[in-house]
């Protein structure tokens, strides 16, 4: 699943042809490591002044949160699609 996440193809064990990530999975994969680092880290970090063992400790449980939704928001496709 990882694998497939990464390198965007992955060949189907049943039909034996490429799988790839739609455009949109991509999209909200993204914005799903991307937004916590923009927005809640840097309001953590600035206006709260959490410390950093507690914002290391946040972002690993956040990291780990997040690789359990990946599967949710992987949608696949036949096709290579650009954009």
């Amino acid at each position: 699943m990882f694998r497939l996440y990464f390198k965007g193809k992955q060949e189907c064990r049943n039909c034996h042809t490429l799988q790839h990530a739609t455009y949109q999975s991509n999209f909200w994969s993204s914005m799903l490591f991307l937004i916590p680092f923009v927005l809640v880290f840097n309001y953590l970090l600035i206006y709260m002044e959490v410390g950093w063992p507690l914002l290391i400790l946040f972002f690993i449980a956040y990291v780990l949160i997040a690789y359990l939704l990946i599967p949710f928001l992987l949608r696949l496709s036949n096709t290579k699609h650009r954009f």
